[in-house]
């Protein structure tokens, strides 16, 4: 059975003795499997402890209540109300500041992090928790992080490609969703992240990780699937939009609607007048002809229109899909966002890119922070106009094969920092 550490402490308080004042990271999303909020959870165990006490809380991106849409959406700093009447300071880093100022970090001793990554570079969790750990080395402060499971599984040295997906980040594409040179599927969890940090970094702060018990890296995606999902952020409600957040995030960059504003983000693609049927079409082509490590079997695809009620082509009829998730192991969502991009660029006439403005880098194309290598939107540019075909196919899978390269070598290179056997 696997089991995050927040679901631990319920068991074993003890697991936070000696923290001093904790400073603790998480949003109200961050719950134990019982759906017992991580900030209930810790102010329970500390009762038995006298060794730890709750100092405040810090919330990341969307905010501690998780209500805000998109990015470059700040909180303001507030204070939190806790189930035992008690209210501690609640910190947004995801406002004027992204990092933990002295001013925060004053009556703390060690910061503790819940938070529920999704398993993808573009999500700025994992750069919440770097910059704790800036913060912690700068003013010699402890970190330690709950970990969790990964939902998109853990990088394996036999088959890198199952869950370590996307060519990794060019540094000179820097936003607050690439201060590293990651993959978009990177195949870790948050605490190893930590450890990857920690050494590129060069830090020397006491960082430790409370792992999640029987957590293997041969756990499947299956059974990651069938743990209870609390979505944390507005636009991931369940595991399945989650899976799909790799392939579609990318949108983020284009006119095209990556389903926000529908019920099902990110899981719900689409534009007005969107060759929706010769998307599906090029998607089905590509599986039944490409090597195994490309193709995108486990998804099933829909026809489905929708009208967006915020966001982009808000009030408009989008002609779209629906990504249904069949089997999501052995599954390059990777492959599929790049396949989709390229069969828009080619077959969409409106096709439009979104200027810069996006995770606090306000002067470089959002498609290259996304995406993380200027070489992506040149590609696309070229088929411009140029009807859909094996020569494009053929160079998309160059591309592919050097993405893919990148995303093996990165998971042979980041296995020092596995915490999980196999």
């Amino acid at each position: 059975m696997v089991i995050s550490a927040v679901d631990r402490i319920l068991q074993e308080p003890h697991l936070l003795n000696n923290m001093g004042r904790i400073g603790l990271v998480t949003n109200q999303a961050c719950t134990s499997q019982d759906f017992r909020p991580t900030v209930d959870v810790i102010v329970d165990a500390l009762r038995q402890n006298q060794t730890s006490s709750l100092a405040c809380v810090f919330g990341p991106q969307h905010g501690y209540g998780q209500t805000e849409q998109d990015n470059m959406i700040e909180t303001p700093d507030s204070t939190l109300k806790l189930a035992n009447g008690a209210h501690v300071p609640l910190f947004s880093l995801y406002s004027k500041t992204r990092i933990p100022t002295p001013e925060q970090l004053a009556e703390v001793d060690t910061i503790l992090i819940d938070l529920q990554d999704v398993g993808c570079r573009v999500y700025t969790y994992m750069l919440t928790l770097a910059g704790c750990m800036r913060a912690a080395e700068n003013l010699h402060k402890r970190v330690v992080v709950l970990d969790r499971p990964n939902p998109l599984g853990l990088s394996q040295s036999h088959r890198p490609a199952a869950f370590t997906q996307g060519n990794c980040l060019d540094m000179k594409w820097e936003s607050f969703v690439g201060w590293y040179s990651i993959p978009m599927r990177h195949g870790l969890t948050m605490g190893e992240l930590g450890h990857f940090f920690y050494a590129l970094d060069k830090h020397s702060h006491p960082y430790e990780v409370i792992p999640v018990a029987g957590l293997k890296r041969s756990t499947s995606l299956t059974e990651l699937k069938n743990r209870n999902w609390t979505l944390p952020s507005p636009n991931l409600p369940t595991w399945e939009t989650t899976f799909c957040f790799p392939a579609f995030v990318t949108l983020e960059t284009t006119m095209i609607s990556e389903g926000r504003g529908s019920t099902l983000p990110f899981q719900t693609i689409g534009a007005p007048e969107l060759p929706a049927q010769r998307m599906l079409e090029i998607f089905d082509a590509w599986n039944s002809t490409v090597a195994p490590q490309f193709r995108f079997d486990g998804l099933k695809f829909r026809l489905h229109d929708f009208r967006p009620t915020f966001n982009k082509h808000q009030g408009a009829l989008c002609k779209g899909f629906q990504v249904h998730v069949h089997n999501p192991d052995d599954c390059n969502t990777f492959a599929l966002g790049v396949l989709f991009l390229a069969a828009a660029a080619a077959e969409f006439p409106a096709f439009q890119w979104k200027g810069p403005g996006y995770e606090y880098n306000f002067t470089d194309p959002p498609v290259h922070l996304v995406l993380g290598d200027s070489r992506w939107r040149e590609f696309f540019e070229t088929l411009r106009g140029t009807p859909w075909s094996n020569t494009l196919k053929a160079r998309l899978l160059d591309m592919l094969d050097w993405s893919e390269k990148d995303a093996a070598s990165f998971a042979e290179s980041a296995s020092k920092y596995h915490i999980y056997p196999a």
